[in-house]
């Protein structure tokens, strides 16, 4: 916990940045996406900054008047394709193409173009995800600070000078945590280069036809413009990421989104003051929704579920509900989730592992069972497991048998409790809380003029000289060149040698 003192500076220092112009743009339409970006413009707003948003998840509250928001929510439409997705980079991106080129074409944004020639801002804040609106640092001419809700992608990683090692913390992408074995090691290592190529040489290009189309005068690459990023602010999670370097301008906001426990809304209270038994909380998060999942997997999940002797809080959001629904279930299209776990009878959280989820759920104190079915939901759920927090089922190919046994082992087998416990404490102890640390550095960027000090000089070296390429090849080339003189001479000697033993002979015979 932070001391007065300490808070006192940081109050200081907050206060001594004088209220700045912001412009935030965040494309992602996700709830668990928006929920990590929406305190830090409603911070920065509150600490005097005029902030102006473009996003699909408004907060519209009257109350900030420093804040003015752009709603983009139409976005969401594009998301209902993120399921066929999964695993796939190259869906995810073709996807994220579509939501970027659609919002481009928003009126809100062509206005936003339109007057750059009149309106002015300081700083642009904007989602640290492939983004064509990386331009807006070079239309108005201001420091760009990053922020992301997921771990680093490789390119990212690369970006910012914090290459990630292929084995001990492999791309989110796979669907390991770590590369134990020779087999995972190699696809880890030929996949992070393949990643590269795909980034590099399909979706770099792509788009920079785009921000050719829309924005114009923009001449650099969205690789280039991410490099001259001041500072990022990522969701590092000390319990769920892979330890890793960093760099200076990296900077860990783990859960910020996680607010002070509070009470119910009181048809939910009375709910759960009522039940005479403890409980468990189902929700798959906002991108898989439990009513499209497939109906056969979704009855062995209800009908294990309905023969415990627990409530069931099940997140579904369909107006109809399944035949079949057991007794025992209590069904809403929505919880006060982070609210919810943290109430005393809640035991399991079922979740899609969702790095947002799982902060809240670390930060609640409440074992968990993943179901994974998206990006690094898989890799989520296999740290988790190794943290002895959690066990972990594939949506695919579990049987009743598998899902009853670990719903059963989470239930009461204590140590599952008693780790977690142990890893909220450790996420926790820190001297400021994630919020406060992220509004102190945005500030310190506009104080210090894009704070380009903090950004690491290799990521401006050409690839060649960055992994020192020419370095080899001239201590390839000087040792083959030895080499070849050392043969020289040696083959020389022995010519000269074998010439003057036959001279020797010749001689001896006469």
């Amino acid at each position: 916990m932070a001391t007065p003192v300490f808070c006192a500076i940081l109050l200081f220092l907050s206060t001594a940045t004088d209220g700045a112009k912001i412009l935030g743009i965040f494309m992602t339409p996700s709830y668990s996406h928006q929920i990590v970006f929406q305190p830090i413009w409603k911070e920065l707003s509150l600490r005097g900054h005029e902030v102006t948003v473009y996003t699909p998840s408004p907060l519209n509250d009257p109350s900030l008047t420093n804040l003015t928001e752009y709603d983009l929510s139409f976005s969401f439409e594009y998301m209902k394709q993120l399921e066929k997705a999964q695993y796939d980079f190259n869906k995810f991106f073709n996807i994220f193409e579509q939501i970027s080129e659609a919002q481009l074409n928003h009126p809100y944004l062509k206005d936003l173009l339109k007057k750059a020639n009149n309106q002015t801002f300081d700083l642009l804040l904007v989602e640290y995800l492939w983004s064509p609106y990386y331009a807006f640092k070079e239309i108005y001419n201001v420091p760009m600070v990053g922020i992301t809700s997921l771990p680093l992608t490789i390119a990212s990683s690369d970006h910012l000078g914090m290459e990630r090692h292929p084995v001990v913390d492999p791309d989110l992408a796979l669907q390991f945590s770590k590369a134990e074995t020779f087999k995972q090691r190699v696809h880890a290592w030929i996949h992070s280069w393949l990643f590269r190529l795909v980034v590099n040489y399909k979706m770099v290009p792509k788009l920079k036809k785009q921000m050719k189309k829309h924005f114009g005068k923009v001449d650099k690459t969205t690789a280039e413009l991410a490099k001259e990023v001041s500072l990022v602010l990522g969701n590092y999670n000390l319990a769920l990421q892979n330890v890793r370097p960093i760099t200076p301008n990296f900077i860990p906001i783990s859960a910020i989104h996680v607010q002070p426990q509070k009470p119910l809304p009181t048809d939910l209270s009375k709910i759960m003051s009522n039940l005479k038994t403890d409980a468990i909380y189902f929700s798959l998060g906002s991108n898989v929704l439990s009513s499209q999942v497939r109906n056969d997997q979704l009855s062995k999940i209800l009908k294990v579920l309905g023969k415990l002797p627990y409530a069931v809080l099940w997140k579904y959001e369909k107006d109809s509900l399944p035949d079949n629904l057991p007794k025992n279930f209590i069904v809403r299209k929505w919880f006060p989730q982070q609210d919810l776990l943290g109430h005393p009878k809640i035991k399991l959280f079922i979740t899609q592992g969702g790095l947002q989820s799982l902060d809240e759920a670390i930060a609640r104190k409440v074992p968990m069972l993943s179901i994974p079915f998206l990006l690094d939901q898989k890799t989520n759920s296999e740290k988790i497991v190794g943290l002895g927090i959690a066990e972990t089922i594939d949506f695919n190919f579990f049987t009743e048998e598998e899902l009853d046994e670990k719903v059963q082992k989470l239930l009461l087998d204590p140590s599952y409790q008693q780790n977690i416990n142990k890893q909220s404490k450790i996420v926790s102890d820190q001297p400021m809380n994630s919020l406060d640390q992220a509004i102190f550095w945005i500030e310190y960027v506009l104080r210090h003029d894009g704070a380009h000090h903090l950004r690491y000089s290799a990521v401006d070296l050409p690839f060649y000289q960055y992994y020192l390429l020419d370095v080899y090849a001239f201590v390839l080339f000087l040792a083959l060149f030895m080499i070849a003189i050392f043969r020289k001479i040696i083959f020389g000697t022995v010519l000269i040698g074998s010439s003057f033993v036959s001279k020797y002979r010749k001689t001896k015979v006469q």
